[in-house]
């Protein structure tokens, strides 16, 4: 008997396709994947919906499934339905959006299977026989695990083996099992830290709250011990056999984060980011599916891991825009995890000395709880801040003198001094004097950076890379100059300044070896390099206890941006940065260079701190009723020939147009501040709401006239609700 199913497919239209299936109803359920036909290949997709035959279709015309990959849905129920949600919230194609949901693997087809491995026991009833040593050993490993040991246990402790173990099998001493494979947790766990009053009642108050839905705001300043928080509410989440879902903002964390949890949790935990395998992905995918993982740690994409038995889920350093996904399905990761907690019925705490300002907004509204920890767990002062005046004396490469001597005083003393610059390579511009040519990008509206080192000019929007002129390409001039600095100039400065001590740069170029950032963060911590300098990857969450004096140079960028979050993100790296000095015993100070000393930011943000300066940058969004307080949605569009883009976005406006409303403002279109990036020309247009349901129902409205634009085919376009940035 054929029946017709729903398929999502993975493409930018935003419907579902129709498929006819050899199968009863009862065994095809939403959330199963199939391999289908879908014009000239073969796509698997996800079942959405199935039914029977009706007279009213014409079944002629439907294509039949080539098969059914699962025998279940890969999809738990809460899952399936979050993902119905997302597509729906950000107006994305169903197909898409469950692409991203899936790891690799099972978005191509493998089996739902966990990978097992080999576990090896010692035999109750063995014969005592003469051994070689190596099987002595084996032995001597196996009577320390009763249960047995995997094969990989066994050859990280004795080498490769495996002849040895076969040959114990055939004499009947030990015998070998298969086992399903996953991390085990350490033999010998930390001691508990004692928690202070602050992070107590932090626990405390969360705790209280596990059987039901509740967003708490953990606003702790730097160094206060959020971490040992979310650690005791793992620990007593396990112990009710609950799963618990942390996500962090990047890669670089995962290391020293994981580590953390491992030393203290009597757990299996898995962990799922882009820096592991694809088979690694999907197996830690599916122990968490089916309750075999109690803890999850991931970035971003993690959010859609499916958990059997959730308990609580922790969004760390939840200001952080790394959460905010810019391409493709531009989800934010914090607003899916309220939402999935909410469906849940679980508590969710998001974490931050430097809340987001949407985050405060609902704290503020009492939707959120808000818990404060204001003291720094080890005891130790927060650092003293002093603004440099860059128009003062220099030493070179942008260091001012008084910044060089306070570097040289905290060497001489055998202390780490951290150097924040955001801006990776040498110098951001190359200039002939003799006719003003500068070293732009053919591709994009934008300066190339030099890299020195290298000996090449690198466009850091598009990655086009040449070779480092030696003159002038326009007037054939030698005399052409690098102006201002980056990571590359200041660590060489350093060097020169300092030949008897280690300086570390810190940056993408460095760091982009497979487990480079981890082992580079190992060596600061155990104190191999006294001078850090580095980017926003040093910025964030790290704990170096030798670190007395942070640097920040060249501090302005934020102060004069056209995107309008721009002071609130450079409040919240400013405070991140001064955080990592003065977490140990010794006391911390931070010099700050800015070519704006008297500027109100500083002001309020040195004197009165995050706060006071978070409060008064919502009363100006309030005044302008921009996000948090007002809804935002970009339309964006791309082609290769410039008027296209903004041809496009022209027949949309007047699309929207046709609705008489009045409560979406709609701005444009007009070309974006970077219009030309990776050969592309860009445009966009903005939507502006005070209410978010009125701005959904003008989308929902018109979204399949605009898809049946000729123009939507020939334009790359996208749909981005919540934009974190409007460049």
């Amino acid at each position: 008997m054929l029946n017709i199913i729903q398929v999502a497919i993975p493409c930018p239209l935003r419907q579902c396709f129709d498929y006819l299936v050899d199968q009863d109803l009862d065994s095809l359920k939403k959330g199963m994947r199939v391999l289908v036909p879908f014009g000239s290949r073969k796509v698997i997709g996800i079942i959405i919906n199935v039914s029977e035959i009706s007279d009213k279709v014409d079944s002629s015309k439907l294509k039949q499934i080539i098969e059914c990959i699962d025998p279940s849905p890969i999809l738990p129920t809460e899952l399936f339905n979050l993902i119905l949600w997302v597509s729906d919230y950000y107006h994305h194609p169903i197909g898409d959006c469950f692409q991203v949901a899936l790891p690799k693997k099972l978005r191509h087809g493998e089996s739902a299977i966990l990978q097992t491995e080999n576990f090896w026991q010692l035999n109750k009833n063995r014969t005592e026989m003469t051994l070689g040593k190596k099987q002595q050993q084996i032995i001597a490993l196996l009577k320390l695990f009763p249960d047995g040991i995997s094969q990989q246990q066994i050859n990280q402790q004795l080498g490769q083996c495996r002849s040895s173990l076969i040959s114990l099998e055939q004499k009947n001493y030990i015998s070998q099992t298969q086992k399903i494979k996953q991390t085990v947790a350490k033999e010998t766990l930390a001691a508990a830290c004692q928690l202070n009053e602050q992070q107590q009642h932090a626990v405390d108050s969360i705790w209280q709250a596990r059987s039901y839905f509740s967003t708490h705001l953990l606003q702790g300043i730097t160094g206060s011990g959020k971490t040992e928080v979310y650690i005791q509410l793992t620990q007593q989440m396990i112990a009710e056999h609950k799963q618990i879902l942390i996500l962090i903002p990047e890669i670089g964390l995962t290391t020293q984060f994981v580590e953390r949890f491992r030393q203290r949790i009597a757990g299996t935990i898995v962990v799922l980011n882009s820096a592991i395998s694809d088979g690694e992905r999907k197996q830690s995918w599916l122990l968490a599916k089916e309750g075999l993982a109690d803890v999850v740690i991931g970035t971003r994409s993690a959010i859609f891991t499916p958990l059997k038995t959730p308990g609580l889920i922790i969004i760390d350093e939840e200001h952080d825009s790394s959460y905010k996904q810019q391409d493709g399905l531009r989800y934010h990761a914090r607003n899916i995890a309220l939402i999935r907690a909410k469906r849940l019925a679980i508590p969710i705490v998001l974490g931050s000395a430097t809340p987001s300002l949407e985050t405060l907004y609902n704290s503020q509204q009492q939707r959120y709880q808000l818990i404060t920890l204001n003291k720094r767990a080890t005891g130790a002062t927060l650092p003293k801040v002093k603004l440099i005046d860059t128009a003062g004396p220099s030493a070179d490469s942008g260091i001012s003198s008084e910044l060089y001597q306070a570097i040289k005083t905290q060497v001489s003393a055998g202390n780490q001094v951290l150097l924040f610059i955001n801006r990776r390579g040498f110098a951001p511009v190359l200039m002939c004097h003799d006719c003003n040519w500068q070293a732009t990008c053919s591709d994009c509206d934008a300066r190339m950076i030099v890299h020195q080192r290298r000996n090449i000019l690198m466009c850091h929007h598009c990655g086009f890379i040449q070779r480092l002129p030696q003159e002038c390409p326009k007037c054939q001039a030698t005399e052409i100059k690098t102006y201002g600095a980056g990571t590359e100039q200041i660590e060489q400065t350093l060097q020169r300044y300092f030949p008897e001590t280690t300086v570390l740069r810190i940056d993408r170029d460095t760091t982009q070896r497979v487990n480079a950032f981890a082992e580079v963060v190992k060596e600061i911590q155990q104190g191999g390099a006294k001078i850090l300098v580095g980017t926003q990857m040093l910025a964030k969450g790290h704990d170096f206890h030798d670190v007395t004096l942070v640097g920040v140079i060249d501090a302005d960028q934020g102060l004069f941006s056209a995107d309008f979050r721009a002071t609130e993100l450079l409040a919240q790296l400013i405070i991140q940065v001064t955080g990592r000095a003065g977490r140990g015993e010794k006391a911390g100070e931070v010099l700050i260079q800015t070519s704006q000393p008297h500027h109100e930011f500083w002001r309020d943000l040195i004197e009165q701190g995050y706060p006071a300066t978070a409060k008064k940058l919502l009363e100006q969004r309030q005044l302008m009723a921009m996000p948090p307080i007002g809804s935002l949605c970009v339309i964006r569009a791309e082609d290769k020939q410039q008027p296209l883009a903004m041809a496009f976005l022209a027949e949309v406006l007047a699309i929207l147009n046709q609705y008489a409303q009045t409560q979406v403002m709609i701005l444009g279109p007009v070309p974006a501040i970077m219009e030309k990036r990776a050969g592309r020309y860009r445009a966009q247009l903005l939507l502006s709401s005070p209410q978010r349901k009125p701005l959904h129902q003008l989308l929902d409205h018109y979204i399949d006239e605009i898809s049946a634009l000729k123009l939507a085919r020939k334009v790359r376009w996208s749909i981005d609700i919540d934009p974190i940035d409007l460049l």
